[in-house]
This record gives C-alpha cells, sequence and structure tokens, in this order.
C-alpha cells in the first residue's frame, strides 16, 4: 500500500541497464534470449494511491477520524494485509477487518454495519490505473526476440479482476504469478522460486532448453523486491518513478536520505504514464530499440 520509500542508495545500486551481449550469448548457445517479469503496478500500468485513499475516506462522515497511515500501521502489525496477499484470509473476512480497522481509527464503530463489504471492494478497485501501452509494447518485442515474458506480483485477486479487464494478461504472457495464488509475496524468496520454477517449465517446453538462473531478469518499482531478486540470482532493475524535480535534487545534494524516503511516497514526486515508460524502455535499451 502506497508508492514505495527509495533511499539514494537504492537510486545508485538497482538502476541496472540489461545487457545486451547477455541475451545474445544465450540465443547462441540455447536458441532462446532468457525470460523476463515485470510487476504489474506502476510498471505496466498506472497505481494511483491517492484516489484508493481518498475513496475509503468517503466511505466515512466528514467529522470523522482520517488517518490512512494509522490504518495501514494497524493492517500491517496485525498481518491482515500479509494474509490477503497471500491467499491465507478469504475476501470476506479481510474486507470485515478492513471495515474494523476503518471505523476504528476514524472512532466510528458504531457504522461498522453500515458499510459494506462491495464498499469496499468498489473502493479498493480505484488503484488500479491506465495501462502503460509502450511498455506492453515492449513485452510484445521481447517476447518476437525469443524472450519468454511474465509477470509477477503481489496484487490481489480483487486487483487482478480489474487488471485484466485493461491488460490481456492471459493472452500476452507466457507466465502469470500472484501472490494470492502461491501462498507468498515478494520480497519472500520463495514467491522467486515458483516463479523461476514456471519459467524454466515454460522455457523446456518451448525451447526443449533449461532456463539459467542468470538468464532471467526483472524489473519493478520496490528496491526491497529488486533486491530479492538479485540476491536469487536474477538480473533486477529498480523502475524509478521520481519525476525530474526530485532527482535534481538528489544530484545536488539538496535532499537527504529521510527526506527522500517521504518524498518518494507522495503523488507530487512522482512520474506516471508514459514518463516512466520512457524510463523503463531504458532499462532494455541495449537489447532493443523501439
Amino acid at each position: 500500500m502506497f508508492w514505495p520509500e527509495i533511499q539514494i542508495a537504492d537510486l545508485h545500486e538497482l538502476q541496472v541497464i540489461f545487457s545486451g551481449e547477455k541475451y545474445k550469448e544465450c540465443f547462441k548457445n540455447k536458441t532462446y534470449s532468457g525470460f523476463v517479469f515485470f510487476d504489474i503496478g506502476s510498471v505496466l500500468l498506472d497505481l494511483d494511491w491517492d484516489i484508493y485513499i481518498n475513496s475509503f475516506e468517503g466511505l466515512l462522515p466528514p467529522t470523522a477520524v482520517k488517518d490512512c497511515k494509522q490504518i495501514y500501521r494497524v493492517l500491517k502489525k496485525e498481518a491482515v494485509l500479509h494474509k490477503w496477499c497471500c491467499g491465507k484470509m478469504g475476501a470476506f473476512e479481510y474486507a470485515k477487518s478492513f471495515i474494523h480497522v476503518l471505523l476504528k481509527t476514524a472512532k466510528m464503530l458504531q457504522l461498522e454495519n453500515q458499510i459494506s463489504i462491495q464498499d469496499i471492494k468498489k473502493a479498493d478497485s480505484y488503484v488500479v490505473g491506465a495501462p502503460r501501452q509502450s511498455v506492453l509494447e515492449l513485452a510484445k518485442k521481447l517476447r518476437e526476440l525469443n524472450f519468454g515474458i511474465g509477470v509477477l506480483s503481489n496484487a490481489t485477486t480483487w486487483h487482478e479482476v480489474v487488471i485484466e479487464k485493461k491488460i490481456p494478461l492471459r493472452e500476452l504472457f507466457d507466465v502469470i504469478i500472484f501472490s494470492q495464488d502461491v501462498g507468498f509475496e515478494k520480497p519472500d524468496q520463495e514467491i522467486y522460486k515458483i516463479a523461476f520454477s514456471e519459467a524454466q517449465a515454460f522455457i523446456a517446453k518451448k525451447y526443449r532448453q533449461k532456463l539459467d538462473v542468470e538468464d532471467t531478469y526483472f524489473i519493478d518499482d520496490t528496491p526491497a523486491n529488486v533486491r530479492a531478486a538479485i540476491d536469487f540470482g536474477w538480473n533486477a532493475s529498480l523502475v524509478n518513478l521520481l519525476n525530474e524535480n526530485i532527482m535534481s535534487m538528489i544530484e545536488s545534494n539538496k535532499v537527504s536520505d529521510l527526506e527522500l524516503k517521504m518524498l518518494s511516497t507522495q503523488r507530487e514526486n512522482l512520474f506516471f504514464g508514459e514518463s516512466v515508460a520512457g524510463r523503463i524502455k531504458n532499462i532494455f535499451r541495449n537489447i532493443i530499440s523501439l
């Protein structure tokens, strides 16, 4: 929940331009180029956490206490979000838990029977924004270059339904991994193991070859997820959402790590749409040109 906190070290260490020579060598020896996993939120499509928060706050009376950060802290502390994202909690239990925390934080528990599960589900859907069409075209181009392509996401089943109305995931991608389906969420190493196993199965079936860990690529907007992929042995790169004004402040040493962590979670400091798509294409610039 919310855009990820970024530190200066993340930008220095995790913004990687993938090597073109590496995939050519793989293709020469194995007849396929590798396998690329994309995160979904803030990579294949925009996320708007402000609209999400406003939608939930709109369920409360104007006089209610509205503290979205406290709601998030409680949901995280009580492992509600983790259980929901990992498929260990059903939609009904999640919605009821969310309603309780929302109203408890707002000091309006007397309204518990006045907010429905459908209200929560509808508000939850507003976070999913517009697809980044040129990133989808990038994925298609990678497939033409004999890459397998997949998605690796912590998005929930509620989000999955909305996402698939915007992006034909089943038609476009060879492997689709959602945390709720496999019982683990990024950055847990287990979800990378499962994703890699599925990618290996695809490469074995299509190319009759074994996919090696070093021929697997991954992009994500959350530093912890990128570091976990690197620890697993993948080539991984951070999708940088920070706008040019914030980047200029960083380059001029006008912002501290503590300040950057705060600024990176605020919508007005971020890029969206094709501005981010350009940065994603740059990660693959040594492999393809669009």
